[in-house]
């Protein structure tokens, strides 16, 4: 049995025993994301006893993710995923939140505020994520959400902390897709 095929073993059996995985660290979780955008065959190498991501897209916890940089309204960039085979991103721990944040800074340095996929336009205070995941971790600034003028839409990066802002469907922004393997 060859190396790649042994390693594949031992993986599965650690999933299968519930072995822990530790939380990468800002650093790893950048070092990771930068690794599989500049060479995804090699990342794709490492992580070949598992299903791989298209190109151009970053695994990362049994999902892919992709940055896209044009800007559009929550509406619109909701649909760019669905054709994509996703949705825009659900975050649901500290480790994704920051995988996301690392991601966004790679291709865009400055940070601006990016879409994800929250909102709650259907009725107000019941957060809903697009692919139909639980509601449960968050990362909002202080005093968000405020559903001030109907905000019910969700981006990244507002302010100088940088979390989770509400804000109208109508504005454009760069988004995240993320879609299962």
């Amino acid at each position: 049995m060859g190396r790649v095929a042994w390693i594949c073993v031992l993986f599965m059996a650690s999933s299968a025993l519930g072995v822990e995985i530790k939380p990468l660290s800002d650093s790893s979780l950048n070092q990771l994301v930068h690794e599989q955008i500049k060479n995804p065959e090699a990342a794709s190498e490492k992580n070949s006893c598992t299903p791989n991501c298209p190109y151009g897209w970053v695994k990362f916890d049994g999902r892919c993710f992709a940055y896209f940089g044009s800007e559009m309204d929550w509406a619109g960039a909701e649909a760019h995923c669905i054709n994509l085979g996703g949705n825009l991103v659900s975050v649901h721990s500290e480790n994704e939140y920051q995988m996301v944040k690392a991601l966004i800074r790679t291709y865009d340095p400055k940070e601006k505020s990016t879409w994800i996929g929250l909102s709650n336009c259907q009725k107000k205070n019941s957060w809903v994520w697009p692919d139909g995941s639980r509601y449960g971790y968050s990362k909002w600034n202080p005093r968000e959400p405020n559903h001030k003028l109907g905000e019910c839409c969700v981006h990244i990066n507002d302010s100088s902390q940088k979390n989770w802002n509400d804000i109208p469907c109508k504005n454009k922004y760069p988004f995240v897709c993320v879609r299962r393997l």
